[in-house]
């Protein structure tokens, strides 16, 4: 005879992937996660979830690290010229100038 597979409720599946209960329910209404319905709320098998987690789950730890930089990673930014002291102080001169006004 087959194994009864373990189903599990949505409280326990947000537990064990560390988000809150609602982005579990978002994902079961946008099909992204197969869940069914049972007596007392929605239910998910483990394999299932492993397949969601395989397709759509994207860990933040596994994307950084403690030393990443926006710079490393997409090189220097190209959002205009750098601005020299003499603009800076240009600048400064500016807006004390206005302030007296």
């Amino acid at each position: 005879m087959g194994e009864v597979e373990r189903l599990m409720t949505v409280n326990r599946v947000a537990m064990i992937v560390s988000v809150h209960p609602e982005t579990i329910r978002r994902a079961i209404r946008a099909r992204k996660l197969g869940a069914y319905r049972a007596p007392g709320g929605l239910r998910i098998s483990e394999t299932d979830l492993k397949a969601y987690l395989d397709t759509y789950h994207c860990p933040a730890s596994e994307m950084t690290s403690r030393t990443w930089s926006y710079v490393e990673a997409n090189g220097p930014s190209s959002g205009g010229k750098k601005g020299s002291v003499s603009d800076f102080r240009q600048a400064l001169r500016t807006k004390n100038a206005l302030a007296r006004r």
